[in-house]
């Protein structure tokens, strides 16, 4: 069960990394979400330390993480429709939609 227990966490760890890094933000941002150090935020992406719900709660409350995905693996919502999102969308929301795209794509580049 330990053992599970830690490959779970590692897991979960590389997972957080991931969407840390997909929405541009440093490990210090995340950690003073959390209320903890920067080195023990580390603890959770190496997996060395699990996530609490609350922690869970406030990256989908704060950022947006799917709690499916971070514990699973597995999204949700696997199959999202772009044009159909663009067609049944106010302008505002495309604009949001667009500018968040836009920075993903640079943020990416910039590597």
């Amino acid at each position: 069960m330990e053992n599970y227990r830690k490959n779970a966490n590692i897991q979960i760890g590389k997972r957080l990394r991931e969407a840390r890094n997909n929405l541009g933000r440093t490990q210090a941002e995340i950690a003073a979400s959390f209320g903890v150090s920067e080195e023990h935020y580390r603890k959770y992406e190496s997996g060395a330390t699990g996530l609490s719900a609350d922690k869970i709660l406030i990256l989908y409350h704060e950022y947006g993480v799917d709690p499916t995905y971070l514990i699973t693996g597995s999204c949700l919502k696997n199959d999202f429709d772009v044009d159909y999102y663009i067609a049944n969308c106010s302008k505002e929301q495309k604009d949001a939609f667009v500018d968040r795209v836009l920075a993903f794509i640079s943020r990416m580049v910039k590597k």
